[in-house]
């Protein structure tokens, strides 16, 4: 496969032994929409773990799949001498594809690949946005804007377009540092999860439900609000275990949407006439939430 740079993508390198199963991870790979569906790049499948090889070949990588029987031996060599802080490395097990005849199932390999890739690719996101490789950029930014104005003295009338942008990428790092901060908290145990699977909500609502999702914005507060176990809502998705378990719980928060629009009023009432027969010690001026008026506030 040909190795082509392409810097806004995530490039994914494989290493497996021999050329009989890097024929299969190419047709695997292939078949799998990995640049549409998670703008990642399979650039490289190397057909050896033959170390100077495999070293050049894999220099600049961003995640590196390496093929083996779980972490064995030349797992371990390869992971030593290739990894960096700048990378991650994966391990695409063949004990996951092998059947009981001893030959290869090719839909597992195409699975345990695309589980393996989007595996370290969470992984390497992590390990990318961080404080660290953060204060490194901004260094280097620093020491070119100081190269450009010893170099450049005539464009010294523009220093303050350049101040300005300056300003805008420490407010922009700033805001990089929040997000990241927030990632982590809400992710901070993905290493005891399951890999969840995903779906496009819409699409799933539709399949259910024959109609189209009028509001997900309350879908997701839904679920913002009662926090099931390993389900994510959320930008047009959903993420759960299975299928079926996402299936019921869009089957459970539709309930509760419809009983809430169509009691709304009733159960208004019935916290109205709650209020109205207070006892009297009760303090005057303390007034009972409309809990299902304000359920989605």
């Amino acid at each position: 496969m040909e190795n082509v740079n392409h810097d806004s993508k995530i490039d994914v390198r494989i290493i497996v032994g021999g050329l009989d199963i890097a024929q299969l991870v190419s047709k695997a790979v292939n078949n799998i929409q990995l640049e549409n569906d998670y703008n990642i790049i399979v650039s490289s499948i190397i057909p050896t773990v033959e170390l100077n090889i495999v070293k050049k070949v894999a220099s600049g990588a961003d995640i590196l799949l390496i093929g083996g029987y779980g972490h064995d031996e030349t797992f371990n060599i390869l992971f030593n001498e290739l990894k960096t802080d700048f990378n991650h490395i994966g391990l695409f097990d063949y004990n996951n594809i092998i059947i009981e005849d001893e030959s290869i199932d090719f839909k597992l390999a195409e699975k345990e690949i695309l589980n393996s890739i989007i595996k370290s690719t969470l992984s390497y996101s992590l390990n990318l946005i961080n404080i660290h490789t953060l204060e490194n950029k901004l260094m280097k930014v620093t020491h070119n804007y100081n190269s450009l104005l010893d170099d450049y003295n005539q464009i010294i009338k523009e220093q303050d377009v350049l101040t300005q942008e300056n300003k805008e990428l420490r407010e922009d790092i700033d805001a990089i540092r929040s997000d990241f901060s927030a990632f982590k908290l809400r992710y901070e145990d993905i290493y005891s999860r399951d890999i969840l699977e995903i779906f496009n909500l819409n699409d799933l609502w539709q399949e259910i439900f024959h109609q189209d999702l009028s509001d997900e914005e309350r879908i997701v507060i839904a679920t913002n609000k009662f926090r099931p176990d390993n389900i994510i809502v959320g930008q047009g998705y959903i993420a759960a275990e299975s299928r079926q378990k996402a299936i019921e719980w869009l089957n459970i928060v539709r309930t509760a949407l419809i009983f809430v629009d169509e009691n709304a009023s009733e159960l208004a009432k019935e916290l109205s006439d709650d209020e109205e027969t207070k006892p009297p010690e009760v303090i005057d001026d303390y007034e009972i939430p409309n809990t299902f008026e304000n359920f989605w506030d």
